[in-house]
């Protein structure tokens, strides 16, 4: 069985007169000695007790630390179920820590995206891939070290990234993934936890007002008239049922099946796309209708508003990730036209019928939890907001008690 106990490495004595602290591992008649990065002066070391003397300013705190770390030792001596090797093993360890810490900062990140594709979390995947992307074009393809990341490159960074166009909320989704790549090499002593930008550099975000519409705005919109049978009827009836269906995400509503519909109930059951739950709703008159024709040509199976080819429906998940991105970006352009037409000047996107639902929900009287149900939020304080605006337009209507 592996002994573990701290000793001062003498033959390794610095110019400053410190001697560094190690871990000697026995094994039989082997030695295998870890490094604890803490060093001391000769005197300020008790060699019959193992620690550092008290006469140390940071005495206390050193003792725990290598306390720390030869419970670490022994956890590892546990794990090895004692077959023994503890000494090679921390050898491996030193050295995968060694290759870790030659890693650069583009090489993690890269490492890290790939990753994700692995883990087959095809909706992170692309989203980090495109925040590397725009990374590589800033230092143009270079192999960038951790050691470049200091407050002032941040900021140069993010004027870069501000020059492409990107608001102040993206580009704090950017650094937010920066920010976690940063805390995950800490947490491997890639690099040392002082050696992290973002101990100091504070991510900046701004309030974005949600854009949602009145009950009369969805009317206008439901009464503009197309051309039958075109997608861009389909796309318009498709926002107007969310704004009436729980704000149903467009991601779930091209996903929308014939089959998890009950035409007695009036209740649809679908897998939410973002959650990977399960998901039920019972249907308001106004809903049913526009659902009820779209599958009222005999079908009893199949996409309901036939905007996604039924050949997806068993597709991988990064072939149907990508064939929502596509239909969801001409879903949002077909609805700036029917906006238009409508006569609404509001910044509407499909993403805009979950806030016309709370909204409106709210408004006619449906508990805060039971909307938040509804709407599959996380967490209530989401839902809260709809609260706050309705209070926000009641405030304002009574600005017309001063009028003449």
């Amino acid at each position: 069985m592996a002994t573990i106990r701290a000793v001062l490495k003498k033959n390794k004595i610095k110019a400053s007169g410190l001697i560094p602290i190690y871990l000697r591992i026995i094994e039989g008649e082997k030695n295998t000695f870890k490094s604890t990065g803490i060093d001391v002066r000769l005197d300020e070391w008790d060699e019959k007790n193992a620690k550092v003397r008290s006469k140390h300013p940071n005495s206390v705190r050193m003792n725990h630390l290598i306390a720390k770390k030869i419970s670490e030792l022994e956890d590892l001596r546990i794990q090895l179920d004692g077959k023994g090797g503890l000494g090679r093993e921390v050898k491996a360890l030193s050295n995968k820590k060694a290759k870790d810490q030659k890693l650069s900062f583009s090489k993690f990140f890269k490492e890290y995206v790939d990753q994700q594709k692995i883990d087959k979390k095809f909706g992170t995947h692309k989203k980090v891939e495109s925040v590397l992307k725009k990374f590589n074009d800033y230092n143009k393809q270079s192999d960038v070290p951790f050691s470049i990341f200091t407050l002032e490159y941040l900021k140069e960074y993010e004027n870069y990234l501000r020059g492409l166009g990107n608001t102040t909320n993206t580009i704090h989704a950017n650094l937010k993934v920066f920010r976690m790549l940063f805390n995950k090499a800490c947490q491997l002593e890639i690099i040392p936890i002082q050696n992290n930008p973002f101990n100091k550099h504070k991510l900046k975000t701004e309030k974005v007002e949600k854009s949602f519409l009145t009950q009369t705005e969805v009317d206008a919109i439901d009464q503009v008239k197309l051309t039958a049978g075109s997608k861009m009827e389909a796309h318009k009836d498709m926002f107007v049922f969310a704004c009436y269906a729980g704000g149903i995400r467009i991601s779930d509503l091209l996903q929308l099946r014939i089959e998890r519909y009950d035409q007695t109930t009036k209740v649809i059951s679908f897998f939410v796309h973002k959650t990977k739950n399960n998901h039920t709703i019972k249907l308001p008159k106004k809903a049913v209708e526009i659902l009820e024709r779209y599958i009222s040509h005999g079908k009893n199976s199949g996409y309901i508003f036939g905007l996604l080819d039924e050949s997806v429906f068993n597709a991988s998940a990064d072939l149907l990730l990508t064939k929502i991105s596509s239909a969801t970006a001409y879903a949002n352009k077909n609805l700036k036209t029917v906006v238009d037409l409508a006569g609404i000047e509001k910044p509407i996107s499909f993403h805009s019928s979950r806030h016309t639902f709370g909204t409106l929900a709210v408004k006619k009287g449906i508990g805060i939890q039971m909307v938040s149900k509804i709407m599959v939020h996380s967490n209530l304080t989401t839902t809260l907001g709809y609260s706050k605006i309705v209070d926000a337009q009641m405030w304002s209507e009574m600005d017309k008690m001063d009028g003449e």
